[in-house]
């Protein structure tokens, strides 16, 4: 019986070690993001997880400028309002670069990253792989009602594929 009772205890404290290792992350499928960016110019990662539950996304870019891409990921209340937001700029072979702000340098999985607070409360992790800049922007405050923190923000940066 105690065998029984110590291997259900190890179970329910495994389940529990698995289920916080996430930090509040929400899966997110960007297959049909990914078919939608097959027509760009290039074709930058994209997370497998975000902050909150990703309800729609829009991808931009500037005009007659096939290196940057901005997409956002949002989701809405149900009064059809901006509930959280989150952007994604990614600039194919270049730089993202902000002199103004004083970045930290973090470490995202076997990368360095660097991640500001700016003066508007929005949290900018920004980063490069494979020839391209990522510049990954949680809106905070009154454009988001998640609280999200500097871990899940680099967490969501690790989850790109």
């Amino acid at each position: 019986m105690k065998k029984i009772l110590v291997f259900i205890t190890v179970l329910f404290l495994a389940a529990c070690r698995t289920s916080g290792a996430s930090s509040g992350l929400e899966d997110f499928d960007h297959s049909s993001l990914k078919e939608e960016l097959k027509e760009e110019a290039f074709q930058p990662q994209l997370p497998t997880e975000t902050p909150f539950e990703v309800t729609d996304t829009q991808v931009t870019h500037p005009p007659n400028q096939d290196t940057v891409l901005m997409i956002d990921f949002m989701s809405y209340r149900d009064d059809h309002k901006i509930k959280n937001s989150m952007s994604l700029m990614a600039v194919n072979a270049k730089s993202v670069d902000d002199a103004i702000l004083k970045f930290e340098e973090v470490t995202i999985g076997d990368i360095t990253g660097q991640y500001v607070v700016n003066n508007a409360g929005a949290m900018i992790l920004k980063w490069n792989k494979d020839g391209i800049a990522y510049n990954l922007t949680f809106y905070s405050g009154e454009i988001s009602e998640e609280d999200v923190t500097k871990e899940e923000l680099i967490q969501t940066a690790e989850s790109f594929e």
